[in-house]
């Protein structure tokens, strides 16, 4: 697809049978939480997050942990949860970890409350340790997960040493001694800031697949911060900011909006939208810009309604309206045939079409289309989620 930005000027009609549509209600999140309901002095950090250590052989945490420690570790269930453990919260006379703790507000208000995590400053070590504040919970049933959340800088600021800070997604098998089974993750790289006047946070996200084999088993999801204190980093500057954390099934939603074409057919594509009908049904609208088998470019207008992470489309082909007349009744609208739109993100999916009597007959689409790979050129600025208000 070469840029296909004019859109030709017809105006189609797509006809609905609303009455045959039942409204998808969103899925609840398995986990979700925007720290909003809590004070600066509690003692805890509440809702259940935790927290492990991990010591590594080499420089930036590659290879595996060499050794590891946790609340869970020292045989006293009491203090699983962590601790709200900020430097106003530490008690003078302790000498308790730091890890994570609460800001109520971040940076003197400028942002909401979030969750603050950093290093362990009573790390000796001179190797690599990685510092994990999480959540954790059986695995969902299988599908594709999102992660989501929004980071800020810390008001200390930022890394200053190679300090890395990320969120991961996790799955262990307790069966086999808790080894690790899925790790995903993501470098989290909040905006730059100086003061509470443009401090600013970034939506980033891990998506990952929960297989059949993972069903049931360990699943943690959470954020990190590796320090080497031989290479000059410290537990002080590798900390960072996080609110709106939500762990859901990746269903696709607005944000799937934009330009898709495959980069090796560069000439024909798609524009894709979605939205929802006046019921709240989510709902998809699509051109497809293309060619007969003579080579004229057509275009295909079509529309569906989006079912988890795919959509299938029923194509359109109007035919008839002569350039610079509007006759209405001049448009013959043909069936053009179906297609499957599958999303395996916000910016990957696959396309396959069935071609109809009429486009075999009229544009020789007599060839279907099976799983060809799209990407997303640019997308359109648009919530990730449905509207489920009433």
């Amino acid at each position: 697809m070469n840029r296909l930005v004019n859109h030709l000027p017809a105006v189609c009609s797509l006809i609905l049978a609303l009455a045959a549509f039942s409204n998808q209600a969103e899925a609840a999140p398995l986990f979700s939480d925007n720290f909003e309901d809590r004070v600066q002095d509690q003692a805890l950090i509440g809702n259940d997050w935790t927290w492990y250590d991990q010591w590594f052989a080499e420089d930036g945490c590659t290879g595996d942990a060499t050794a590891g420690f946790g609340p869970f570790d020292d045989g006293n269930g009491d203090d699983y949860v962590a601790a709200n453990r900020n430097f106003f919260t530490v008690p003078a006379e302790t000498d308790d970890y730091y890890r994570a703790g609460l800001e109520v507000p971040a940076w003197d208000g400028a942002l909401s409350n979030m969750l603050r995590v950093y290093g362990n400053q009573y790390n000796t070590n001179e190797t690599c340790q990685r510092t994990l504040v999480f959540q954790e919970m059986d695995a969902p049933a299988a599908g594709t997960y999102e992660f989501s959340f929004d980071v800020a800088q810390d008001k200390d600021g930022a890394p200053a040493n190679g300090e890395v800070t990320a969120a991961f997604v996790k799955v262990l098998d307790p069966a086999n001694g808790y080894a690790t089974v899925l790790f995903e993750t993501v470098k989290t790289t909040p905006p730059a800031a100086t003061s509470m006047d443009d401090v600013a946070t970034l939506s980033q996200a891990v998506q990952f697949t929960i297989t059949e084999e993972l069903v049931g088993k360990l699943l943690q999801f959470g954020f990190y911060n590796d320090v080497t204190p031989n290479l000059g980093q410290s537990w002080g500057t590798a900390a960072a900011l996080y609110d709106n954390i939500m762990v859901t099934e990746l269903v696709i939603g607005p944000a799937h909006s934009g330009s898709w074409f495959n980069a090796d057919q560069s000439g024909h594509g798609f524009s894709i939208e979605f939205g929802q009908l006046p019921d709240g049904t989510p709902f998809a609208v699509v051109y497809w810009y293309t060619y007969d088998d003579l080579g004229n470019p057509i275009f295909m207008p079509g529309n569906g309604i989006v079912d988890g992470n795919s959509v299938e489309i029923t194509f359109e082909s109007p035919v008839g309206m002569q350039y610079g007349v509007f006759d209405p009744a001049s448009v013959v609208r043909e069936f053009g045939g179906t297609a499957i739109l599958e999303f395996t993100d916000r910016e990957n999916a696959t396309f396959s079409y069935t071609p109809s009597a009429f486009s075999s007959t009229e544009w020789g689409h007599t060839t279907p289309i099976t799983n060809l790979p799209l990407v997303k050129i640019f997308g359109i600025a648009a919530d990730k989620y449905y509207d489920t208000s009433e």
